[in-house]
């Protein structure tokens, strides 16, 4: 009886096209779905910065770039000597 019961509860061996659709609206296109809707709610949730909170992200950007590039030059400048030292004056 517990032999039978595992040959009735195995899957067939050649899928049948009815499981095949089920199997790629449940693996593309709910997926694809669930994306598209929260992705129309994130646009519907956002909106425009006013001209204060755009300033200030500006400024905020601004000043990373300072201080990125400011790090990059003194890193440079500092890597020059260092190098001719090492490779020898060429």
């Amino acid at each position: 009886v517990v032999a039978d019961l595992r040959l009735k509860a195995r899957p067939p061996a050649c899928p049948t096209e009815a499981s095949t659709m089920s199997d790629v609206n449940t693996l593309l296109i709910e997926p694809l779905k669930a994306f598209y809707l929260d992705s129309k709610r994130l646009v519907a949730s956002c909106n425009k910065p006013n001209r204060r909170e755009f300033a200030r992200i500006a400024k905020a950007t601004a000043l990373g770039f300072l201080i990125m590039g400011s790090i990059g030059f003194v890193v440079k400048l500092i890597h020059i000597p260092i190098n001719n030292i090492i490779v020898g004056g060429v």
